[in-house]
């Protein structure tokens, strides 16, 4: 399923394998102050926590608490969720499918990799990298380093 990362620097799309995934790079990459909006039909949204209610949202559809979802999803699926955050991409739909395109046509993963970056920091107007952020757990992940989590700044949110 793709979704749009809702938050408030660049737009962002990013892929899960299921809703349990997608709420787990949700939680680990904006640590409540994100959503993330299915693009797809038949797809579930994970809200927006600015103001708490994560755990008893994750107990009442995951039936346990996010600390719980969390760790059970980084040891026991951490494949699925390092693939997640490594799908992060700045821009709308229409910017991944162009993507996706100029990437069937780049021949080694090396130079897929320079031009995901060169792209992204092309795009990049916020100094709130969510992309790199989410590459570098999804490394973090694949290495099984003992600290694989990178914190997401917080926002500023004024009434």
């Amino acid at each position: 399923m793709i979704y749009e990362i809702v938050n408030p620097s660049d737009a962002y799309t990013i892929v899960a394998a299921d809703f349990e995934v997608a709420t787990v790079a949700c939680l680990l990459l904006g640590n409540g102050q994100y959503a993330f909006d299915p693009l797809e039909d038949g797809g579930e949204k994970v809200p927006l926590f600015l103001f708490g209610g994560a755990d008893a949202w994750c107990r009442k559809r995951f039936g346990t608490g996010c600390e719980t979802l969390v760790r059970r999803v980084i040891l026991g699926r951490h494949e699925s969720l390092a693939a997640c955050l490594d799908s992060c991409l700045i821009g709308r739909l229409d910017a991944r499918r162009e993507y996706e395109s100029a990437l069937r046509l780049i021949e080694t993963e090396t130079n897929r990799e320079q031009f995901r970056r060169e792209r992204h920091d092309r795009r990049r107007s916020s100094l709130n990298d969510i992309g790199a952020r989410a590459w570098k757990m999804a490394k973090n992940l694949r290495e099984q380093t003992p600290a694989p989590l990178i914190s997401a700044p917080p926002q500023v949110f004024s009434r």
